[in-house]
């Protein structure tokens, strides 16, 4: 999969509630770091400024045609 491929999927928490959308990853080192999504993750994207609605990647259980479903 292609990193290009989870732009603006959306984020599910371990209980399948919708958090948002992916706007951001932050990687370190050649190695994703941090998901960033929903609205102030829009608003960063859009304007630069620290608002932040995230998760380490390492929460991360799958992905799958669906979105991005978070452990936790």
């Amino acid at each position: 999969m292609r990193i290009s491929a989870l732009d603006q999927l959306r984020i599910f928490d371990a209980d399948g509630t919708l958090l948002g959308r992916l706007e951001e990853l932050e990687a370190v080192n050649g190695r994703i770091e941090r998901l960033v999504y929903g609205k102030a993750g829009f608003f960063e994207r859009m304007t630069g400024r620290k608002v932040r609605t995230e998760h380490p990647w390492s929460d991360v259980a799958r992905v799958d045609a669906q979105g991005i479903h978070l452990s936790r």
